[in-house]
């Protein structure tokens, strides 16, 4: 209690850094307009004192000076809409006038109420005044809440001096000087207020600009990560057409074309565990090792992908993804197709229905099967697609509660088959994912790639 006592003590009178008093001028006029305002609305209630007992008989004499404060109040409101850089100074003088007014107002009736000769009595009207004092916690001054309390303190012991002596006569030095505790106490009590409300602020502060720059390393990972995804590449011998989507800007879901030799083609795609930056990286770091693989493994999907599960459990021990790799021969009309765990490959002949190709093999990352996939071979002719796609997809809820599920893909797929381009087939898919089953946002990284043999 005592350590938090005193580290309040040391807040009051501490000067701000530099940062921090940067981001208070920053806020400081909001607070004090705001303070300006509940003022002028509060002072009101003084006139309430008129219809108290004790005050009642001297209406004629208080409200000259209630009066003076409403003027004090209107005059520091009209300052509330001007850009004034002294409001500061404002508010303290403003204040002055209209707490001493008030005080003034107060003591005049309890010197003259016969019924007030009992100082106990009095003090409990005198102690209300507390109440401005707390009042300057709307502030964001360090010691707005110190300088209230000794205007009450001062004003108090002018009224000391002044009271007639019939009335100290019988009563103790505490009793005569216990509102002054009072009005010192509220404004402590403020003044933690204050500091709370400025350390609330600087937090807050520290935390959006962590956030800001956060989010400019995202929009930056998210522009290196785009250019790392092929763009307006010509692939001989293959039409293609791809939609992504990342909750957090950047994910782990990529794909990439392996041009090989003859014309030969090899098409990659993984989706790595998790989200953000981390799985970024991962489905990055797979792009260098499928780029920079021996060539021998390019031709064959089991070997390349037996290759990158023992890289990811040996130096990525923490990471697993699901992957698939297709070998097109363009010589032999050939697709070999090898799948690590990942959702089938859907596969439509020319004007066909679409349907998938049951694949057999394990998520890279753990090293616990040798060979990681089977290997499947398909014959393929000019007009088939392939459609590849990640999890994120098909694991959307749709407007029924239910997964959309590989079925409901291939619904979708089937229905409009008979687009002939595959930028309409993509816009097909995105309609029918909103309009049909309400999927209009996704939760998960999602991707899905669209092949035609050329």
């Amino acid at each position: 209690m005592s350590q938090t006592f005193f580290r309040y003590f040391h807040d009051l009178f501490k000067q701000p850094n530099h940062s921090d008093t940067q981001v208070f001028q920053l806020v400081e006029l909001k607070y004090d307009r705001v303070y300006i305002l509940y003022a002028f609305l509060i002072h009101f209630s003084t006139y309430f004192l008129l219809i108290l007992p004790p005050f009642f008989s001297f209406i004629g004499d208080m409200f000259p000076y209630l009066f003076g404060i409403t003027i004090a109040r209107l005059v520091l409101l009209s300052q509330n809409y001007t850009k004034t850089t002294k409001l500061g100074f404002i508010i303290f003088f403003s204040g002055f006038v209209s707490d001493g007014l008030l005080y003034a107002a107060v003591c005049s009736a309890l010197i003259r109420a016969p019924s007030l000769e009992n100082f106990y009595l009095s003090n409990a009207y005198l102690m209300a005044m507390s109440v401005p004092v707390l009042l300057y916690s709307l502030r964001l001054g360090r010691l707005s809440c110190i300088y209230g309390a000794v205007y009450f303190v001062f004003f108090h012991l002018v009224y000391i001096y002044f009271i007639p002596t019939n009335i100290t006569y019988s009563t103790s030095l505490l009793s005569r000087i216990f509102p002054i505790f009072i009005f010192i106490g509220s404004g402590l009590v403020g003044s933690v207020f204050i500091l709370n409300k400025r350390k609330n602020i600087s937090d807050l502060y520290k935390l959006s600009e962590e956030r800001r720059y956060m989010q400019q390393e995202l929009e930056l990972a998210k522009k290196v990560q785009d250019a790392l995804f092929p763009k307006d590449l010509k692939i001989p011998g293959i039409k293609y057409k791809y939609y992504r989507k990342n909750p957090n800007l950047i994910g782990g879901d990529f794909f990439d074309f392996v041009q090989l030799r003859e014309g030969n083609v090899g098409v990659f795609l993984t989706d790595v565990a998790g989200h953000g930056i981390s799985s970024a990286m991962v489905a990055s770091i797979m792009k260098v090792l499928v780029s920079t693989i021996p060539y021998r493994f390019k031709l064959s999907p089991g070997k390349l992908l037996e290759y990158l599960d023992e890289r990811l459990a040996k130096d990525l021990n923490k990471y697993h993804a699901s992957a698939v790799y297709l070998f097109f021969d363009f010589i032999e009309k050939r697709l070999n197709i090898g799948n690590a765990g990942h959702p089938y490959l859907i596969h439509a002949p020319k004007a066909a229905l679409f349907s998938e190709i049951e694949t057999d093999g394990a998520i890279l990352g753990f090293n616990i099967r040798s060979p990681i996939v089977q290997e499947k071979l398909l014959n393929f002719a000019s007009g088939d697609r392939f459609v590849i796609y990640t999890d994120g997809l098909i694991e959307s809820v749709t407007s029924r509660g239910e997964e959309l599920g590989a079925d409901g893909f291939l619904q979708i797929l089937n229905k409009n088959r008979a687009l002939t381009e595959l930028y309409e087939l993509e816009n097909a898919i995105l309609q029918e994912l909103k309009l049909e089953f309400g999927i209009e946002a996704f939760a998960d990284d999602t991707m899905f790639l669209l092949l035609e043999v050329d």
